[in-house]
This record gives C-alpha cells, structure tokens and sequence, in this order.
C-alpha cells in the first residue's frame, strides 16, 4: 500500500494498493484547496511510510512544496516518496534560483522520479542537478474515453488546434491563410487579442465542446513550443489519436516516444512551411486512402500502448520497487 495524492481509481489494481489522502479537489484548484492538501500530506508524512505525489498541481505545485519541508527533516522521519507527472520548466533570475532551491530541498526525499519522455531522463537532471539512478520512465496516455464522446459534434470540413500551456500558434495561423477555404478553429485563450485572418477564429472553450470540436475536425494540429526541458502536449494529441483524427504535432520532448512519424501522426518543425505540407498531405482527397491508414494505426497504437491501464501499471511497477527500498 501507499499513500497518494493522484486519483486514478478508475484502474482495480490501482485503487486496491493506492490510499488516496484527499478527495480530488477542482482542476483549478482554490488557495484554500491547496493548503487543504500541503497540510494533509505533511500530518500523514510520519505515518505513511511510502508517498506517490505529483510534480504539478495547483499554481503552487503543493505536492513538490509538502516533500521540500519533508526533506527538511531528519532522515529517520521522512518517507519514501515518488515523484511523477510533467515536470518543470525553470523560470529565469530569482524565480529560477528559488525553485531549483524547492527543488534540491524536495530530492533530499525523494526516491524516484517518473518521467514522460526517454529524453527527460537525462535532462532532468542536468537541469535540476539530481541523481541520473532516480529517474524512471511512464509514457502518457489519451483522457477521451467513450464517455467523453458527443453524439452529434460538427460536420469536419475544419482543422481544430487547442490549449494553452505552451502552445505557439503563430506560424500556425500564418499556415491557415495558404487555405482560404479552410476554416481553422482554435480553442485557446492565446490569441484574444491577435488580428486573426476570416477563415481562423480563436477562443477559450469548456471541456466537452473541446471535445466536440476535436471530434468533428477534418485534421488536428498540436502547435507546441520548441526547446523546453520538459515534456508537453501528449495528452491533446494522443487524445486526437485515439479519436481517429489525422494528428500534427510539433516535434518537441516526448513526441517521438509516443508518434511513429508518418504511420500514426506528422511530425512537424514548427515553421510555417512545415504545417503547410501537412495540412496539404492530410487534406488532399488524393492522399485520403493513406491518411485512413495512418488514422487507424494511431488509434490502435493508442489503445494498444498509451492507454490509462498501462500508465497505471507502470506507475505500479516503480511503486514496487520503492516499496522493496522501504522494506529493506
């Protein structure tokens, strides 16, 4: 058993070891939700002997924050925590010497970190100077489930790009008007005041008519932006995969661990040009035979490689082997 603070009980095996310490608060969770959960793990942590948390949660990263005071402690005390989840991006100046400062306090407790791109696994820790022997890879997964589906979403003639965190939309826009009878939808609170050409409209959107639009698109571009530490954008993209959808990624950390370029998605360099080759190959009616068979081999890789139960179990297999170091 171990205690934890991701709430993944939708996996039996999951749920049967995992001791969930707080009921999952919002997504965008209140102050108040956040100190709720940094005052639960620090009044368990002398209890329960073996810790799952995450890297990212909150505007404070409360887990990261509960194991930097832990590993304040003496040695005898702390438990044997595992880090997992997308990792950081260091802020330049002060900011940055501050966080690598949480940082260094936090490894003093931490056993392992889990990782979602092979690449990480050695930048990480040039980047944040902690030991190369504690870092463990669990690829991502795709969230739509049928669940998510909607019964009738848009009829697909448009390419749909999303998010936030990250994004670079730009030369993407610049793409979209070598197709003026194409319409580009994209659901990001980005680009509210950009000067956008007539066949792009850009907004924030709630979840289920993210969804919706993803669901209808012709083709889904991940536009994601380029020399960062850390992995970005799985979800969006193995989600637009799962759906069926032909996918466009920016070729940034983790794509490449979980994209086959050219069998299951496009593996783009983020120009303008390279967006419009393929936008250009996917759309073409000429190519729809190949395009249909890139589509499904990216649903199946999906289903077969990067769904929710073979993240879970990889989770699992690296709480093994922490819990053979409590025991020991």
């Amino acid at each position: 058993m171990f205690a934890t603070t991701l709430d993944i009980r939708d996996d039996v095996e999951y749920a049967a070891r995992a001791h969930l310490v707080l009921e999952s608060p919002p997504h965008f969770p209140s102050l108040t939700d956040e100190l709720r959960l940094f005052w639960r793990i620090l009044r368990l942590a002398r209890r329960e002997r073996l810790w799952l948390l995450r890297s990212s949660w909150g505007r404070a990263n409360v887990d990261l924050l509960a194991a930097a005071i832990i590993g304040l402690w003496p040695a005898r005390w702390r438990p044997t925590i595992v880090l997992q989840g997308c990792m950081w991006q260091p802020d330049p100046g002060l900011r940055g010497r501050l966080q690598r400062l949480v940082v260094k306090l936090a490894d003093r407790a931490i056993a392992l970190y889990v990782v979602q791109s092979s690449a990480e696994l050695t930048l990480f820790p040039q980047t944040w100077g902690v030991s190369p022997q504690k870092m463990r890879l669990c690829l991502y997964f795709a969230t739509f489930n049928e669940r998510d589906l909607m019964p009738s979403p848009p009829a697909g003639e448009y390419v749909f790009a999303g998010g936030n965190s990250h994004r670079v939309y730009e030369p993407l826009i610049a793409a979209a008007r070598q197709f003026p009878e194409r319409s580009f939808i994209l659901a990001t609170n980005r680009l509210q005041r950009a000067e956008l050409p007539p066949n792009v409209s850009a907004r924030p959107v709630p979840h289920r008519e993210f969804v919706s639009l993803m669901q209808g698109a012709a083709a889904v571009v991940v536009p994601l932006r380029q020399g960062l530490c850390r992995a970005v954008g799985q979800q969006t993209y193995l989600n637009a995969m799962w759906l069926g959808k032909p996918t466009i990624i920016t070729d940034v950390l983790a794509v490449r661990d979980h994209v086959t370029d050219g069998e299951t998605a496009l593996i783009v360099d983020g120009s303008v040009e390279g967006y419009v080759a393929a936008l250009r190959r996917v759309l073409d009616p000429v190519n729809a035979a190949e395009t249909a068979r890139m589509c499904r081999a990216a649903r199946a890789a999906v289903v077969n490689r990067f769904s929710f139960p073979h993240h879970a179990a990889c989770l699992l297999q690296v709480m093994t082997e922490a819990a053979e170091r409590v025991n020991n």
